[in-house]
């Protein structure tokens, strides 16, 4: 009885012993990716922050800083790639708040791939409070945008109609845009983000021909 007493509490540590120890990998690969996400938000934003503030994105002295830009994301894609594939989208409680925007910042940047991919996902764990619902919402108006849907919350600006200027893609029943905004935990109303983004914004607009389906 001893014996078999002594082998319980033995398998018993072990056990714990062996818990404690991938928990603490667990930790420390975590605090690793959170040094690595950080960095790649850090380089994602800082170009843009040059681009939109410093020089204009409409500037004749935006090229280089254009292909800086694509260059980063370039670099960010191939790493996103590599911890996806091997952790999956991590949630937010694990690494903090900006270390998980990377992976937001990273794939709204990327091609639509690597975006249909991983948005429904996204989504699963924006819906149980572990990545960002504002977020979440703006890779959803993308998505439908690209798909030559109207989008739900008038984040996505671009430029399709015949006078060749920004302006706000449309949007699904816009008059009621800004409660679902609101609900989803935007500051700005849709006015207010066409201001930001200097685009014109129309809440009748309609579909340029070619993109509807």
């Amino acid at each position: 009885m001893r014996i078999i007493f002594s082998f319980l509490i033995l398998t018993t540590s072990l056990f714990s012993c062996g818990q404690t120890n991938r928990q603490t990998t667990i930790k420390a690969n975590h605090d690793s990716l959170r040094i690595v996400l950080e960095q790649m938000v850090d380089k994602d934003q800082e170009i843009r922050r040059i681009l939109v503030d410093s020089i204009g994105i409409d500037s004749p002295n935006a090229g280089p800083y254009i292909k800086q830009m694509m260059d980063i994301d370039a670099d960010n894609q191939k790493t996103i790639r590599v911890i996806l594939n091997k952790y999956g989208w991590i949630e937010q409680s694990k690494i903090g708040g900006k270390a998980a925007e990377a992976f937001f910042f990273t794939i709204q940047h990327s091609d639509t791939t690597l975006m249909i991919k991983w948005f429904p996902e996204f989504k699963r764990l924006a819906d149980i409070g572990e990545a960002d619902k504002v977020e979440c919402a703006m890779m959803e108006d993308r998505l439908l945008m690209w798909k030559g849907k109207k989008q739900i919350y008038g984040t996505q600006a671009t430029v399709f109609r015949d006078d060749k200027k920004v302006a706000i893609w449309p949007i699904e029943d816009s008059r009621n845009v800004n409660e679902r905004r609101k609900k989803i935990g935007f500051d700005l109303t849709v006015e207010e983000n066409a201001d930001r983004l200097k685009a014109i914004y129309n809440e009748d607009e309609q579909l340029p021909i070619r993109s509807k389906r």
